[in-house]
Parts: structure tokens; sequence; C-alpha cells
């Protein structure tokens, strides 16, 4: 007898609402007790990118760093099939809605749409290895009236590291 697969990944008019120029701003982790582990950008600049939040060792100052895949910055939109190939597997089966991602060759944004009218739009960092995809890390975009500061980053600079 074969096995069921569970697919939440449910074909809306489209795939789920598309990840537009207002999903870029900044983005925070939290652990299971609700401290801030991560802080991420996403940012459009003529192509898709995404940043990570570093601070240095003065505790008062913080770069932007690109999350760079294999030889790759730029995000570019996952097609319909590798969506299907990562999310319509058990530990997706609910809730049921429609994933958009954008994402370069190891780090990816995703933009889940609930099924359910109402419930509202989440946002997830994504990392690859090889064909895995580890499991999406839920994020939440931070309000620009809850920025002490303006936190933009400079014009890009890759900076190709050797992981």
């Amino acid at each position: 007898m074969p096995h069921h697969v569970p697919n939440n990944v449910i074909q809306f008019p489209t795939f789920g609402e598309a990840i537009t120029l207002d999903d870029q701003g900044v983005y925070y982790a939290r652990n299971a007790r609700g401290d801030v582990v991560g802080v991420f950008q996403l940012a459009y600049q003529d192509e898709w990118y995404l940043h990570q939040l570093n601070f240095t060792g003065d505790d008062e100052e913080a770069t932007w760093s690109p999350l760079i895949g294999d030889d790759d910055v730029i995000l570019n939109s996952m097609s319909s099939e590798q969506i299907r190939y990562y999310f319509s597997k058990p530990e997706f089966a609910e809730p049921r809605g429609a994933w958009q991602v954008v994402k370069n060759s190891k780090f990816g944004f995703g933009k889940f749409t609930p099924a359910q009218a109402g419930d509202p739009i989440s946002y997830a960092m994504l990392v690859f290895v090889g064909q895995n995809m580890l499991r999406p890390v839920r994020v939440h975009k931070l309000a620009e009236s809850e920025l002490p500061v303006t936190l933009d980053f400079p014009a890009l600079e890759v900076i190709h590291s050797s992981h």
C-alpha cells in the first residue's frame, strides 16, 4: 500500500501572496525563552538580498553581512516544483497554506499565506544544505516605530567566504 504524504501546499489563484517590496525590512528570530537570537534584513536593490546583523567586539557597533550561498548572494524565486519538493512533507501538514520563497544556494526567505482567511501571514528564514532544507525558523518583522535608529546597510559589498 503506498504511503500517503499530506500536501499542505495548496493552489490559490496564485501560490500564496508574492514577496513584494512591502516585505522589505528588518526581521528578528526568537528562541523558546523569547530572547532575540538573530536579526536579518530583506532588501531589494535591483535584486533581492538577505543580510544578518553581526555585532562587533564593541557591543555598540554592528554591521550587516550578506548571507552568501556557495557562490551566490542574490535571492531568486523558488519554482513551484521546488516549493512542492521542500514543503509537501508530513512535518508541514499543518497549518495549511502556501509558501513563496526567494533563495540563493544556501539561504532563503519564506512567506507563508495561510489557507484560513483572516489568519496572519508569517515569515521564515530558511537554510539549505545540499538538496535538504533545515527546519524553517519563524521570524517577525520589526515595525519601523520599534527601531531606535535607522538600520540601513551601506551599498552592497560582497565578500566571499571560504565556508
